[in-house]
């Protein structure tokens, strides 16, 4: 399974260790059952004083006093879209114009139209502490941020980028889309004849092997049911999941890299069995699926996957993309 495209790390770009060169629906109720994660956001003065042109979706213009700087993290919202809000600990899409506080001078854009816009998860913990500066952002929302230099690059300076030791940054951000962190549903009963699916508290799957032989047939189940989009092949999906071989050991798992997988839904792309798992099934769900090596690899050998193996997926559905008409 390879994914649709690689995803730029916001984080590091915004970080400034670089090098310079939606609607609201009834998949809303899940993410108000997401427990927050980081602090919310928090305005100020110094914030305030920044005027940014241009509409979500277009380049925009941003124009401040210098220097500019404050004592803490501050965001403003200057435009509120209607999407799910960020929470914490989440898979976004980021467009982003990072600007030199203390000159004014443009550090690093996306084109802000869509083709080379940042994704990845931003989580508690992480440094510069973008969680906290989007907590509470809807998606759909254009937002200046303010981090001051000790909260932007911990007051060392970036030679490269131009940026002194006591220079602040200031990001115009447009968030294009938030993603579940997990899969959030209606709880469905454990199904007889699958591996029994244990989560961690953050949504890590675990299973419990069975030692009967394995199935000759494909084999499906819905463990959560989720109120979002219906999948459809085509699709560009985000998905957590974790593989295992029946009777053996897990073999890959998007949760041990710390972040989902983009796939498109199609064949090329995934093994039939993935697609079958997952074709109809909505965003918000976790399935779990048992794929016989003709759904599968077959008498390939793939890595740590012996040849012939039947396989287990364990998937959690975090959000999809219609494909352009």
């Amino acid at each position: 399974m390879k994914p649709l495209r690689k995803p730029i790390s916001i984080i590091a770009a915004l970080a400034l260790t670089i090098t310079l060169g939606a609607c609201a629906n009834s998949s809303d109720a899940m993410f108000k059952k997401i427990a927050a994660t980081c602090e919310a956001h928090e305005g100020g003065s110094a914030i305030d004083n920044v005027a940014v042109t241009g509409d979500f979706g277009t380049l925009p213009s941003a124009k401040f006093e210098t220097p500019l700087t404050s004592e803490k993290i501050e965001t403003k919202v200057l435009s509120e879209g209607n999407g799910p809000a960020f929470t914490g600990d989440q898979f976004v899409e980021l467009e982003f114009m990072a600007i030199n506080g203390a000159t004014g001078e443009t550090l690093q854009s996306t084109k802000f139209d869509g083709t080379d816009f940042g994704s990845q998860v931003i989580a508690s913990g992480q440094y510069p502490d973008f969680c906290h500066a989007l907590s509470g952002v809807k998606q759909g929302s254009r937002i200046a941020v303010l981090f001051p230099a000790a909260f932007a690059h911990k007051s060392e300076g970036n030679e490269a980028s131009g940026l002194g030791k006591d220079d602040s940054v200031v990001y115009v951000i447009d968030v294009r889309k938030v993603y579940l962190p997990y899969a959030i549903g209606e709880a469905q009963a454990q199904p007889s004849g699958f591996p029994a699916v244990v989560r961690a508290e953050n949504g890590t799957p675990g299973i419990t092997q069975l030692t009967s032989p394995a199935p000759a047939d494909f084999k499906l189940a819905t463990l959560i049911k989720g109120a979002g989009e219906t999948v459809a092949q085509g699709d560009n999906i985000t998905v957590h999941y974790s593989g295992f071989v029946w009777g053996g050991d897990k073999f890959d798992s998007s949760w041990d890299r710390g972040a989902p997988a983009q796939f498109q839904l199609s064949e090329g792309q995934l093994i039939a069995g993935f697609i079958k798992a997952l074709d109809g099934q909505t965003v918000g769900s976790q399935v779990i699926a048992v794929i016989p090596p003709s759904e599968g690899y077959g008498d390939q050998e793939q890595g740590s996957i012996p040849a012939n193996s039947t396989l287990i997926f364990v998937i959690d559905i975090l959000g999809t993309n219609k494909p352009a008409k």
